[in-house]
């Protein structure tokens, strides 16, 4: 069934319960490189139940039940083009949130070049307590011509001009996406070569949001030095897919509380995420 601007904007759930435990918390973050240095006592709390338990604040990609699935839209054409998140306090290590959930803008940008769709998700505590808003922006290309305002999104975020103030590699596993896919998405873009093969990959891919898990994984260390209550938002645009194995190399520019940083692979000379903002609050 095609879908329509009516219901698409009709999608909006409120007061979705998600409940989960420690252990979905450390397997997010193995899943995104944080046992990596199982040594390294600032990173043990997001792994390890025996420190304070932390949360990675990308974690909240998978806790935001983005509606994308129950849209209508062409899964075969679509592209996740940005995610972005805005954090309030710290994601509790476990427990319950509720979410409020669904479609908050569409912009058509005709048949030929299809819809844009923002899905937002706000989360709190069951004491009412504000966690976080997220964001995730999918460019639907099959799915153009319908009638929505055309529209623009906010413009994207600016990379200083000069160079890099530091330049971060991130490692990633050739079992990454096999690892990831336990926490919440399941396609077989990620795990079945074949499939991946049909869709004009010559492997399969890693998720969107296992990249940006990595990202956030590696500001957290590098940058924030293991304090992930520094981070009070986490935004990104996509620029193309990571291939399980490859390296990234994440550069990385620093103004004051700003963090501003692009991620490419070298070896392929590719940008695989583009105008990335990260703000902080100061040390403590």
């Amino acid at each position: 069934m095609a879908v329509s601007f009516e219901s698409l904007m009709a999608i909006q759930h409120r007061n979705v319960e998600v409940a989960y435990s420690d252990k979905d918390t450390m397997l997010y973050a193995l899943s995104v490189g944080m046992g990596a240095q199982p040594l390294d006592e600032r990173l043990l709390p997001f792994v390890f139940e025996g420190r304070p338990m932390r949360t990675l604040p990308s974690m909240a990609s998978i806790l935001m039940r983005a509606p994308v699935l129950e849209s209508g839209l062409d899964l075969r054409h679509m592209l996740h083009g940005e995610q972005k998140l805005s954090l309030i306090r710290e994601i509790p290590p476990q427990g319950t949130l509720l979410v409020d959930a669904g479609v908050s803008q569409v912009i058509d940008k005709g048949p030929e070049k299809g819809l844009v769709v923002v899905f937002e998700s706000r989360a709190r505590t069951t004491d009412g307590l504000a966690v976080f808003t997220a964001s995730t922006v999918i460019l639907a290309r099959g799915d153009g011509g319908i009638g929505a305002a055309p529209g623009t999104l906010p413009a994207p975020h600016g990379i200083p001009q000069r160079g890099p103030d530091r330049t971060i590699r991130i490692e990633t596993r050739d079992d990454q996406a096999l690892l990831y896919r336990l926490n919440e998405d399941r396609n077989p873009i990620h795990a079945d070569p074949q499939f991946a093969q049909k869709a004009g990959f010559g492997r399969p891919i890693l998720h969107g949001l296992c990249t940006y898990g990595l990202i956030c994984g590696a500001l957290v260390r590098e940058v924030c030095e293991g304090d992930s209550s520094r981070m009070t938002s986490f935004d990104v645009r996509f620029a193309a897919p990571v291939y399980p194995g490859e390296t990234m190399e994440l550069d990385v520019w620093s103004d004051g509380p700003q963090i501003s940083f692009r991620c490419r692979i070298p070896q392929r000379d590719k940008t695989v995420v583009d105008n990335g903002r990260c703000d902080l609050k100061p040390s403590q």
